[in-house]
């Protein structure tokens, strides 16, 4: 019987999360809601160019594109290409509003113009080229800036799941459980204290200085409390050069040189600098562990590192934001005929 929603799933994001790739389909399935699923829907033509086939017309019907854009084997621009690709083809082909997941938004670094650089700002151009491919609504894991990311995506509309239950799954994890909670900067310090709340834990804010692409500084104020042991462990959204972790984890030592700290974050996509330093970190002594999603492609765990998947933890709020935003684009449609 032919469903009443299509998820469809592009090539690079079978690839980043082997055996997960269902999880969305069976929790729209659970709300009782017909399920047809198109895996793979685009390929590559001999020459190289993008080739995209839909195994059956729309039918007014909504669609759900899952897509990665940030795997360690995928290039983010052919990834994206595909994307709008696929949300074009089953808009020329007769479906009803076209979404898309990335569970990790490619280029949201890119959030503001810096008046001493002359680059794009590249996430408002992601969001004008999804837009003019037909994707009403684009949903993706929080990772930073959200406010300032939600405005630069009024079109198509940007639905951020939060991170919360993904940190609190990794703390679950840890072998040892934490006795307090680290910020590394005043902006993730609203979400940590969150999180803190929420398991009962205190919370110690650092200031941060960016004094480079990938060269940080890490303070602790004298105003903010570190325990002199237990376990510490400092919640972040990114982990690229793994900068800010260095200077976290020195800020912290330099307070509490016996503090046990680990770290979790929600995104994972490391640098050969990155690496090199996660490396140290966990050879000297200084990082316990680290525990990350899958969000940003499927990564082979490496000494200290812990990768845990991210879909079957957000599936269900991934499908209600889904549901929630469908539905709305079909009324504004419908009002519009």
């Amino acid at each position: 019987m032919t469903g009443s929603i299509i998820v469809a799933t592009c090539r690079a994001f079978a690839e980043d999360f082997p055996g997960q790739r269902d999880h969305i389909a069976d929790s729209l399935s659970r709300r009782g809601i017909g399920v047809d699923v198109h895996h793979c829907v685009d390929g590559r033509f001999p020459d190289g160019e993008l080739r995209v086939d839909l195994p059956e017309p729309g039918r007014g019907r909504p669609v759900l594109i899952a897509q990665s854009l940030t795997g360690p084997g995928q290039d983010p621009d052919a990834a994206l290409m595909a994307l709008l690709a696929t949300a074009r083809a089953y808009q020329d082909h007769g479906a009803g509003p076209v979404c898309g997941f990335v569970p990790h938004l490619a280029y949201a670094r890119h959030d503001r113009l810096i008046p001493s650089q002359r680059r794009p700002l590249f996430v408002r151009l992601l969001a004008d080229l999804a837009n003019a491919a037909g994707l009403g609504h684009l949903i993706a894991i929080a990772s930073g800036a959200e406010e300032r990311l939600r405005a630069l995506f009024h079109s198509p509309k940007l639905s951020l799941i939060s991170a919360l239950p993904l940190h609190r799954h990794l703390l679950e994890r840890l072998g040892t459980p934490a006795t307090c909670l680290v910020a590394p900067d005043k902006g993730a310090y609203s979400h940590v204290r969150q999180l803190g709340e929420a398991l009962g834990l205190p919370t110690v804010a650092l200031a941060k200085d960016r004094l480079g692409p990938d060269q940080v500084r890490a303070i602790v104020p004298r105003t903010a409390t570190v325990p002199a042991g237990g376990h510490a462990v400092v919640v972040d959204d990114l982990v690229t050069s793994a900068g800010t972790l260095e200077a976290t984890v020195a800020a912290l030592r330099s307070r509490a040189p016996a503090l046990r700290i680990s770290a979790v974050a929600t995104h994972l996509r490391p640098t050969a600098t990155g690496l090199r330093r996660l490396d140290q970190l966990f050879q000297s002594g200084a990082l316990a562990g680290l525990h990350v999603t899958d969000s940003a492609g499927h990564r082979t765990g490496a000494r200290g590192l812990t990768v845990v998947g991210a879909l079957p933890v957000v599936a269900d709020h991934v499908a209600a934001a889904f549901m929630t935003e469908s539905s709305r684009l079909r009324t504004a449609h419908a009002s519009n005929l």
